[in-house]
């Protein structure tokens, strides 16, 4: 038996299920500031997308790892032809590994508290993780560039468009939300459309970019094939 993965169709798929979760979350959040409602029967908490441990953050984490499995498949396919790059393709197929765990984890939640108090941050660092986070993005962008200047102009331009929505999302709206943390809390309707942004720039970014990697794998690997045999 062979599974065919078509990128485009699995693009809208992905972004039908974030419309569907996003559209569950602001209903949630409308019953909660607006109605006065924050439960009802457990389902407000289940769909919210700034929570963890819920139906959001559990397809989040898929997406990450999903997108670990395509770049662990393009490193092998890359290292079966020795072509050049394998272990950026290899570093990148750990790095959303990584990400994919702190998704589920939290790790970069759990760093906060220590890293503001030890380097007295506020403001739009309240969030104190975002400094070890935007100073390893750097070094990736130094790390990567020549790699990803000799991708394919059209897999490059998706990159490009999912690295951007992706950052914004999870750097720069999370820089604003932490400042309303800061001065208001997390529990009220401003937090929340930041918060919402936030979740919902991440997810289309790594779809993008789960899009530009089926797209990569289908035009430079024809012969590429996940089997499973005794």
């Amino acid at each position: 038996m062979e599974i065919t993965l078509k990128p485009k169709l699995t693009a809208i798929i992905l972004s039908i299920i974030v419309l569907l979760l996003t559209l569950a979350h602001i209903a949630g959040q409308f019953s909660t500031y607006y109605l006065g409602y924050d439960n009802i029967f457990g389902l407000i908490p289940m769909f919210n997308l700034n929570s963890e441990q819920n139906i959001p953050a559990f397809f989040s984490t898929l997406l990450l790892l999903f997108s670990s499995i395509l770049l662990a498949m393009i490193a092998s396919a890359v290292k079966k032809s020795r072509a050049a790059y394998f272990y950026h393709w290899l570093g990148l197929s750990l790095i959303f590994l990584f990400l994919s765990m702190d998704e589920s984890l939290s790790f970069h939640e759990s760093m906060t508290v220590p890293l503001r108090k030890a380097l007295n941050t506020s403001g739009i660092l309240f969030y104190a993780w975002v400094i070890p986070y935007g100073i390893a993005i750097l070094i990736l962008i130094f790390v990567y560039l020549k790699f990803f200047l000799r991708l394919p102009a059209n897999t490059r331009n998706l990159l490009v468009l999912a690295a951007v929505l992706y950052i914004v999302g999870v750097i720069v709206v999370e820089l604003m939300g932490g400042r309303i943390d800061e001065q208001i809390g997390r529990h009220n309707a401003r937090y929340a459309v930041y918060s919402t942004i936030e979740e919902v720039l991440e997810m289309g970014g790594i779809i993008v970019f789960i899009y530009a990697l089926m797209g990569y794998i289908s035009t430079s690997f024809n012969d590429l094939r996940l089997r499973i045999s005794s």
